[in-house]
């Protein structure tokens, strides 16, 4: 059965278009504030955090690659988990995910207007504080539903508009290296050692690649370019975590008492030009990391409900953009109010949960996705998916008693409205949603 339109999703990005998208999606606010908060927790030794905690999002990443290799649909985590344990568990997985990026959507325009707040002091607060969370938000659902050459060809510009004052300050710092920060790196901090909480806070600094595959039909071929496009992207991104890291100790060699820790740095070794710099570059940065949120959630609901009757209408794509404008509009309506209503932690508190759901089932699902089709497979066998699932697990299991009854609401209301699609007649038989792919 075909949706009125007639419509499909055009496939129209590339292997470095993915690269991009990937960086896009991780880099946000974390890294600057990554350095100060692991310093906070592990003293000089956090030196060696960004690459340390990379091996676990590494493997995570792994994970996913493996299982986007057999997937050239919409959808992400939740086809790899339906293929693997069926519809419900598929719903649920593809559910948490959906309550992940809106509420990340909404975190980070509370985030915009915070960064914005400090040039400007007004936008932190009051109606200028929901006129512009309003007005960002709407804008990119504007942008995407005009078609994805447009969400694509502005997600790169914000990509290099986040990297390029970055990459800046570490060059500058790492040439006027006030201190050295190797020499006392290499020591355990004393006393008591804060690894889960220096894991937990590096694996969401690294949060957001899970998400490449959600628009696969977009993707000139997804089967080959994801899986490299993932793990290029996560290497690029260790490599910049761990530069700012070793940028930010240079320039200031005791980080515990800044909450801005590369303004700061680049503060004192740039004077205010480099401080204003970089809060710009930050602005820009969250500003990037959202309009993917926005293209990652609006195609999150677009593949969760195109095939169930009583929400197909949120499956239409226009005819002339090719895009599902109903799932973009949807997001856009229920993230204003959250946004507005929420802060920043709160908001950042509930998604937590909810992305775990998502890394446990796909790293889970990895074995029995190796039977569908041939796809890249990972080095060592069971080993990757293993760890995978453990590195998950241990993960929920740090969470605090807050996120665990967010975590339990969440996973409740996804049963309630599979129920819902279940009362109604569940699935109908689906059909490609988007254009043959393309080899070029």
């Amino acid at each position: 059965m075909k949706h009125e339109s007639g419509a499909k999703l055009i496939r129209a990005v590339g292997m470095w278009g993915l690269v991009a998208m990937c960086i896009n999606a991780v880099v946000g606010s974390g890294v600057y504030l990554l350095p100060s908060e692991t310093f906070q927790l592990l003293g000089p030794f956090s030196l060696w955090a960004p690459l340390l905690f990379a091996i676990p999002v590494f493997i995570l990443a792994l994970c996913f690659a493996e299982a986007a290799s057999h997937f050239t649909e919409p959808g992400g985590a939740y086809l790899y988990t339906r293929a693997a344990f069926g519809d419900f568990i598929g719903f649920e997985t593809g559910w948490m995910n959906t309550v992940a990026r809106v509420t990340s959507l909404a975190a980070l325009a509370n985030g915009f207007v915070m960064s914005l707040g400090r040039l400007w002091e007004p936008a932190g607060a009051g109606t200028t504080r929901a006129v512009l969370i309003i007005a960002s938000l709407l804008i990119f659902g504007v942008i995407h539903a005009l078609g994805i050459r447009y969400g694509a060809g502005t997600i790169y510009f914000f990509t290099w508009g986040k990297m390029i004052p970055l990459t800046i300050f570490i060059v500058v710092a790492i040439l006027v290296f006030r201190t050295n920060p190797l020499p006392g790196s290499f020591s355990l901090p004393a006393g008591e050692i804060h690894w889960s909480q220096a894991a937990l806070f590096l694996l969401f600094a690294y949060a957001g690649f899970e998400n490449l595959g959600i628009p696969a039909g977009e993707f000139k071929n997804p089967r080959r370019d994801l899986p490299l496009a993932l793990l290029i992207g996560i290497g690029a991104i260790a490599a910049v975590y761990s530069l700012a890291q070793f940028a930010a100790m240079s320039a200031l060699p005791d980080l515990s008492g800044t909450g801005t820790p590369i303004a700061d740095a680049a503060a004192m070794i740039m004077g205010p030009a480099g401080a204003l710099l970089i809060t710009v570059g930050a602005i820009l940065s969250i500003l990037g990391t959202n309009l993917g949120t926005t293209l990652e959630a609006s195609r999150m609901i677009f593949a969760l409900t195109r095939d169930r009757k009583p929400f197909r209408i949120l499956g239409y794509i226009h005819p002339k953009t090719h895009t599902p404008v109903i799932a973009i509009a949807l997001l856009i309506v229920v993230a204003i109010p959250v946004a507005v209503a929420g802060s920043f932690a709160k908001l950042a508190l509930l998604s937590a949960g909810a992305r775990l759901t998502t890394y446990l089932f796909t790293a889970a699902a990895v074995p029995k996705l190796r039977k569908l089709n041939e796809g890249f497979v990972s080095p060592g066998g069971w080993t990757v998916p293993i760890l995978g699932t453990a590195i998950s697990l241990y993960f929920l299991v740090n969470l605090r008693p807050d996120q665990f009854i967010a975590l339990g609401i969440a996973l409740l209301v996804g049963v309630l409205l599979y129920g819902v699609s279940m009362a109604a007649g569940g699935r109908v038989p689906e059909e490609p949603a988007a254009e043959e792919i393309r080899t070029s």
